[in-house]
């Protein structure tokens, strides 16, 4: 439920052996000219939803300019995918003038969810969100705007405090779980704490252009991750994935526009 399939070099290579019978996954962009690159690179495989992305990364450095926050802007009332968005306070990205520009676009991107599709309609839309540093902070910006009532909300490979993981559960959220977060004692404490019915996978790979990639290695890491949590969690492995299987197709499912699902 969160990866980078757009960073795959040589797609149509790389992703042959995909078929109806791989991982369905959520392919998440950094900007919105990525997320119209990437939703014509994976089209051959209907199995991948693109989101559409602004990620606090490049709002934080300043790659990602005005222009880019109108683009997205104009393109998420026809979408029924977003991510990669949110926060990260991280080292220099916490830098006052930084977390300023990051509330800012947050702010722009839950407000652009909002927005009339071209139907009329605000569809019910969802997020993947990435809060480093400020899942407090993400969460009362989801609640102020009305997103966690309006849309559907996951916070990929959360890290935040025991008390914020509460609020987040309380809040109705979802989460992405992948082996970078069960390296962590307290990763592997979290898989434990979230429902069941709330739990998702995710490997957040490739993690950058060019990484070496392949398809085996991509849904071995996701197997791995799952009999990691089944064990964590004390229940069989293939009760563990037919339920995360049902969670991830529910959140999955309600692809409503070409923009998203090719």
């Amino acid at each position: 439920m969160h990866c980078h399939l757009g960073f795959v070099d040589d797609a149509a290579a790389a992703l042959r052996p995909a078929s109806e019978d791989g991982p369905a996954a959520l392919s998440c962009t950094l900007a919105p000219e990525e997320f119209e690159r990437d939703r014509f690179r994976l089209a051959p495989w209907p199995r991948y939803r693109v989101a559409l992305g602004l990620h606090p990364w490049a709002v934080a450095d300043g790659t990602a300019t005005v222009t880019a926050i109108e683009a997205f802007e104009k393109m998420a009332p026809t979408v029924a995918f977003v991510g990669e968005v949110g926060l990260d306070f991280g080292g220099a990205r916490g830098e006052e003038v930084r977390r300023m520009a990051q509330q800012e676009a947050f702010a722009r991107v839950l407000a652009a969810c909002d927005h009339a599709a071209p139907s009329g309609a605000v569809e019910p839309k969802l997020l993947s969100v990435h809060a480093v540093r400020a899942a407090d902070r993400v969460l009362t910006m989801l609640d102020e705007q009305g997103t966690l009532q309006r849309h559907r909300c996951i916070f990929h490979w959360f890290a935040g405090s025991s008390v914020e993981l509460s609020r987040a559960i309380e809040a109705g959220c979802w989460f992405s779980v992948g082996p970078r977060m069960l390296a962590t004692k307290r990763g592997r404490e979290y898989a434990r704490a979230i429902p069941l019915d709330r739990l998702l996978l995710e490997t957040d790979s490739p993690s950058r252009p060019g990484e070496p990639w392949t398809y085996t290695a991509w849904t071995k890491g996701l197997e791995a991750a799952g009999e990691t949590i089944a064990d964590l969690r004390a229940m069989e492995a293939v009760e563990l994935f037919d339920t995360i299987a049902a969670n991830s197709e529910a959140l999955l499912r309600p692809a409503r526009t070409p923009a998203c699902v090719p």
